[in-house]
């Protein structure tokens, strides 16, 4: 019997160091997760301190279009409409570089921006385009998801849309594209 007793403690301990050498490695790996996000997110809070606010700036453009497009989305919402502008980067028919397809518009004779007709409307309302000063923390969350979507490869949830527009309106352009996904109050669009 105590032959069967030691074999039972000598089981029931090689199980407990088992389990906690297992266990303090899991935590292990858990710590060094959260360390090397907590170093990511310091690396783009440096990259927001450090990046002057202007529309010259990838990053604020980005941030921008996120900000004025779709502040008051999901998270699926804003990557939604930062993967629209990311697709048209990598499109032909477009500008190749994010500020570039912010900012395309048509210009009058004079030089100056066609008022309304902007690919996004935001830009050329004739507002200020300076994100709200009681919603810092808001354009903060675009900026950080802005650096994210230049510098990471993202799953694109549009499914390769170039165009969006609100659910509250029919552009006429609508029609002649492919609807992809609605996403909260965006509807998203491919050419056919």
């Amino acid at each position: 019997m105590k032959r069967y007793q030691a074999i039972f403690i000598a089981v029931l301990v090689s199980t407990v160091v088992y389990y906690e050498h297992s266990f303090h490695g899991k935590v292990d790996q858990i710590n060094e997760t959260v360390n090397e996000t907590n170093l990511i997110v310091k690396q783009i809070k440096i990259t927001l301190l450090n990046t002057p606010y202007n529309m010259d700036n990838d990053f604020h453009c980005l941030a921008s279009n996120i900000y004025w497009e779709s502040r008051n989305q999901s998270l699926s919402g804003k990557m939604a409409v930062a993967q629209v502008v990311m697709n048209r980067v990598d499109n032909e028919r477009f500008p190749d570089t994010i500020c570039s397809v912010v900012k395309q518009t048509k210009y009058y004779p004079s030089g100056g921006i066609d008022l309304h007709d902007c690919q996004f409307s935001w830009y050329c309302d004739g507002r200020d385009d300076t994100p709200f000063k009681n919603e810092k923390h808001i354009y903060e969350d675009a900026f950080y998801l802005a650096v994210n979507m230049i510098e990471q490869d993202s799953i694109d949830i549009t499914e390769g849309a170039t165009h969006y527009h609100s659910d509250k309106v029919h552009p006429y352009w609508a029609d002649s594209l492919q609807r992809m996904t609605k996403i909260d109050d965006h509807i998203f669009y491919k050419r056919k």
